[in-house]
């Protein structure tokens, strides 16, 4: 298995468990067989991107949160400290920078 399909998979559980949601309701919840999110989380089948819209838009999550490989404590494992340490920087990074850009052009703008 592709490692992106595992780390999808981890976060897919997850996030569904985090709602209080069972394998039948998300299904149901998308419009779509009884199994088949059971059929997606063991590798059967996987998702189209409208889908994955859809799965995201019931989590209540940004799609892209389904792949990060920091989403849930279970990808973790999957990689070593180092690159979950430099991925969490990355994102981190990002967000701060993000974060202070927009402040910025708010003072900015104020004056």
């Amino acid at each position: 298995m592709q490692p992106s399909r595992k780390v999808f998979i981890n976060n897919l559980k997850f996030f569904r468990k985090q709602c209080g949601l069972r394998q039948l309701d998300l299904s149901l919840e998308i419009e779509k067989s009884s199994n088949y999110i059971n059929s997606v989380e063991n590798e059967k089948y996987f998702p189209s991107p409208e889908t994955i819209d859809k799965i995201a838009q019931v989590l209540k999550i940004h799609p892209s949160q389904l792949f990060l490989e920091d989403g849930c404590p279970e990808n973790v494992k999957l990689f070593s400290k180092s690159e979950f340490i430099e991925n969490v920087s990355e994102n981190l990074f990002s967000s701060l920078k993000s974060m202070i850009s927009s402040e910025m052009q708010r003072i900015l703008s104020e004056n």
